[in-house]
């Protein structure tokens, strides 16, 4: 029988009731705390994701893009520079389609984004750039 024979058998015919109470206690303890720190990971995302789009649904940008470039200030984050030198984070859907020569467009207090090609206008809903709903007021205009 080769060694990789005996681990599976070994594996197959573990039985928990036949480990002392303490190592019962441990394996058990170990599950909850993975159990615990897994659904604390995906929460956390969750909330960083509805702070970011909190961020990004009050933000008012306009202008031309002059510069697509990752900021080396801050984590290599992509960025734009616009025609009067101010700098818009680059969501991923709007970095994937925005490029130099576009212009950026987004009233504060909406969740729409526009991008002006020269031939195509395209509108972003970032709701589904973050697949996460709110219910904040938008502006209707």
């Amino acid at each position: 029988m080769s060694s990789f024979d005996k681990f599976l058998t070994v594996i197959l015919d573990f039985n928990f009731e036949r480990l002392k109470p303490i190592y019962q206690g441990f394996i058990v303890m170990l599950f909850f705390s993975i159990f615990f720190c897994t659904c604390s990971y995906f929460s956390n995302d969750a909330k960083i994701c509805k702070d970011a789009y909190k961020d990004m649904f009050d933000e008012k940008f306009s202008g031309l893009i002059i510069k697509k470039h990752l900021n080396k200030d801050n984590r290599m984050s992509p960025t734009f520079k616009l025609k009067d030198f101010s700098e818009v984070f680059g969501y991923s859907t709007l970095w994937e389609k925005a490029e130099v020569g576009d212009s950026l467009a987004k009233k504060a207090s909406s969740r729409f984004v526009k991008i002006l090609k020269k031939d195509t206008t395209i509108v972003l809903d970032m709701n589904v750039a973050f697949r996460y709903h709110d219910t904040f007021p938008e502006n209707k205009e």
